[in-house]
């Protein structure tokens, strides 16, 4: 009886492990890396390069996990639960200065003169059609944010200072867009895709982020992950340059993602052209620069960051 055992214990150790060989564990051989981000249209890469199986290529296991605001991630990333991060630039320096040991990896999104992201856009009843009309009125827009930012960058391409306008903090961006449309507010800014949806409700881009040169988010990971081996910030990027190629290449091929993963409004679907993303790189030294002396201006900071400091050096071309 023993004997019987002991045979149909050993023929049971041999078939375990040759389950494993050929059906090994998911991740296993592979990296994992979680990455924080909010679902948006920067984020796209990511998604297309986890969907294709990209960064699975480069021994990557990428989870990423969506949150509804930027406090949650933020929070998560504070609490050892993420190991890298999506994020605009000003709230990524931030937290750089708040002691969290990340470094930046490459650029998310690049204005892009074809292709806007932000907008200044007025109420469809407010006969608001250019920046003089806006002289004077509320702006509805979320303080100490690159939506702020952004404002005083766009103001700034027409010689106008930031008290050009009467800023109104609304913090969400769903709230801020019911009340642009039901003309509680002259105007607001407002991200994409809420610009083209707010556009087929009646409302009028004034002004948008086209006219600016600058990098507005950006994807960084914990230092210690990039320490601890040396190669997953190379193989990173490589799998996510191969996402970027391939919505360059076919944007139209993305859209079901973009639906899918992204907070996107399927009612605009047809009308809304995917943009143009940057190839990898790290944002350039001028976009860090005028970060920082715009979180100094208001007293976000109070010294510039060096930027050995911001970035990960084995991004570096």
């Amino acid at each position: 009886m023993l004997k019987i055992f002991c045979r149909r214990t050993l023929f049971l150790s041999v078939l375990i492990s040759v389950f494993l060989v050929v059906f090994p564990a998911a991740g296993q051989g592979r990296e994992v890396l979680r990455f924080g981000v909010l679902p948006v249209v920067d984020t796209l890469p990511l998604f297309v390069g986890e969907d294709r199986g990209f960064f699975r290529d480069q021994g990557i296991e990428l989870e990423i996990i969506s949150f509804q605001s930027a406090l949650e991630r933020d929070a998560a990333l504070q609490a050892g639960k993420l190991n890298g991060y999506f994020g605009d630039i000003l709230n990524t320096l931030l937290l750089i200065r708040s002691q969290q040991a990340l470094g930046i990896m490459t650029t998310a999104f690049q204005t892009h003169p074809d292709y806007r992201m932000f907008a200044l856009v007025s109420a469809p009843k407010s006969g608001i059609r250019d920046l003089s009309g806006l002289k004077g009125k509320q702006v509805a827009i979320s303080r100490a944010t690159i939506i702020e930012y952004l404002l005083d960058r766009i103001l700034s391409t027409r010689g106008k200072r930031p008290e050009f306008v009467e800023k109104l903090e609304i913090k969400k961006m769903a709230i801020r867009l019911q009340m642009l449309l039901t003309g509680q507010v002259p105007a607001a800014l407002l991200p994409e895709p809420l610009v083209t949806l707010a556009e087929t409700k009646g409302a009028h881009v004034v002004m948008d982020d086209r006219v600016l040169d600058t990098a507005l988010t950006v994807l960084a990971l914990k230092r210690d992950m990039a320490e601890k081996d040396a190669s997953l910030v190379k193989r990173f990027l490589r799998a996510y340059s191969k996402a970027v190629e391939v919505i360059n290449s076919d944007p139209e091929s993305c859209k079901g993602v973009l639906l899918t993963k992204t907070r996107f409004p399927g009612v605009i679907k047809d009308q809304y052209r995917i943009p143009q993303f940057p190839t990898v790189g790290l944002p350039a030294p001028k976009d860090l620069e005028s970060a920082q002396t715009w979180l100094i201006r208001n007293g976000l900071i109070k010294t510039r960051l060096p930027s050995d400091q911001a970035v990960l050096k084995t991004a570096l071309p």
